[in-house]
């Protein structure tokens, strides 16, 4: 069977409707893409040419580490203390030098040698507060406590024995000094 001239019109129309559609698709993806292109150059245009602003606001920040960099070396950074609900302050070394936490019956406070090692504590607890004071060893040298009902002072010898003490209460007070047996040598009252 033939076709007829009207019908191969109409088929030829069709078809050239068909290619002009994917032309104009053609033209409409490369606009796209081209578009597509320039955004995410204009976008990452900031961090191509090293901007970064001074000031960063946000409302909330989760983080696992905070560092704190001079010349693209680390010289502090903050964390999570490792054994207690509170924030610890690490050098360039990752070695403890500040601690800070709240718990409780208060908040506590300690700051460490260049070792590492614990060299102060400072903390308020329910019933008052005390200071202590350790050497290279991390061992305690003095204690000061502040109690509601008096306080007392200790001091310690570089193997942790107690060589001196004072007391006070409402009654009075007391001092006393001890060999590094624990033995009381000299005593008031």
């Amino acid at each position: 069977m033939l076709v007829g001239r009207s019908q191969l019109n109409e088929n030829l129309q069709g078809d050239f409707s068909i290619i002009q559609q994917i032309s104009a698709l053609r033209r409409e993806n490369r606009f796209l893409k081209v578009g597509l292109i320039f955004c995410l150059v204009l976008s990452a245009m900031p961090y191509l040419t090293g901007f970064q602003p001074t000031v960063i606001r946000a409302s909330k920040v989760v983080t696992e580490k905070v560092e704190f960099v001079r010349d693209g070396k680390t010289v502090m950074s903050i964390v999570a203390h490792p054994e207690s609900d509170g924030l610890l302050i690490q050098d360039k070394n990752n070695l403890p030098a500040v601690w800070v936490y709240r718990n409780q019956y208060g908040g506590i406070m300690g700051v460490h040698d260049r070792s590492g090692k614990i060299a102060a504590e400072i903390g308020s607890q329910r019933y008052g507060g005390a200071l202590a004071a350790y050497n290279k060893d991390g061992k305690p040298v003095a204690l000061v406590a502040a109690l509601p009902d008096g306080g007392f002072i200790s001091l310690y010898d570089d193997k942790s024995h107690e060589l001196v003490s004072m007391d006070a209460t409402p009654l009075g007070g007391k001092i006393e000094i001890y060999n590094p047996s624990g033995q009381t040598l000299w005593s008031v009252p």
